[in-house]
C-alpha cells in the first residue's frame, strides 16, 4: 500500500508499505512516471506568435494536450485557436506505469530519460473552435487557488496532473494529484478532466469554423 502525504504544490511524499517483504518494482510512484512524461512531452510545441498557451499532462492517460490561441494579423473578432495532442504509440491509455516496471526490473538502475527514449511519441495538430475554447478559458478564470495548498493524505488510487498556462510575460504551473473533490486545487483537476473529455466537440467545432 502506498500512502501519499501532499505537502505543497510541486511536494509530494510518498511512503511505501510492503507486508511481509519490500516494494516490488511496480511500485514506481507517480513522481517518477511524471519524470518520464517529462522527458517524453515537450513542454514548447514550436509555436510562435501567441497569444496565450495552455498545457495539460495527464498521467491516468499518458497523454498531453496543449491549446494554443493564436496572434491573428489582421485582427479578426472570431479568432483562432489550435490544439496539439501527444500520446506514446503503441501504449494504451494508462499502460505505461506497466512498461515501466517492465524496465525496473531488467535494469533497476535505468533512468527515466533512458526509459523515454524507448518511446515514441504520435503527435497530431488540429483547428479547434475559437469560442468553445474561450468558454472554457472563462470557466478557468473562475477557478480560485491558493499559492499554499492544505496537506492531505491519499491512499492508493491518485493520478498525477500538470498544467501549465503561459501568456507571454507571465507564466503558471501546477503539478497535482487526483482526482479529489475537496480542496481548491481539485477543481483544476475536473477543469481538465472535463477539458479533456470534450476534445471531439472542440475539434468538430474547429473544422465548421470556417476562415
Amino acid at each position: 500500500m502506498t500512502l501519499t502525504l501532499l505537502l505543497g504544490p510541486a511536494m509530494v511524499l510518498s511512503v511505501c508499505l510492503a507486508l511481509g517483504g519490500t516494494a516490488e518494482p511496480q511500485d514506481i510512484g507517480t513522481d517518477f512516471e511524471m519524470r518520464v512524461l517529462d522527458a517524453v512531452f515537450p513542454l514548447d510545441p514550436g509555436v510562435s506568435s501567441y497569444f496565450a498557451r495552455m498545457t495539460l499532462r495527464f498521467s491516468d492517460s499518458d497523454t498531453q494536450l496543449v491549446a494554443v490561441t493564436h496572434l491573428v494579423y489582421p485582427p479578426d473578432p472570431r479568432g483562432r485557436a489550435e490544439l496539439i495532442s501527444y500520446s506514446i504509440a503503441g501504449l494504451g491509455n494508462g499502460s505505461l506505469p506497466q512498461f515501466i516496471s517492465k524496465m525496473l526490473a531488467q535494469d533497476p538502475k535505468v533512468t527515466a530519460r533512458e526509459i523515454a527514449a524507448k518511446l515514441k511519441v504520435h503527435v497530431t495538430r488540429s483547428p479547434i473552435g475559437y469560442e468553445a475554447l474561450e468558454r472554457f478559458v472563462n470557466e478557468l478564470k473562475s477557478i480560485r487557488i491558493s499559492p499554499i495548498f492544505q496537506s492531505r493524505v491519499a491512499v492508493d488510487e491518485y493520478s498525477g496532473y500538470e498544467f501549465w498556462y503561459d501568456a507571454g510575460q507571465e507564466s503558471v504551473h501546477y503539478t497535482l494529484t487526483g482526482p479529489f473533490e475537496d480542496a481548491p486545487q481539485d477543481k483544476l483537476v475536473q477543469w481538465m478532466i472535463r477539458f479533456r473529455a470534450s476534445v471531439p466537440d472542440l475539434l468538430k467545432a474547429g473544422s465548421e469554423q470556417k476562415p
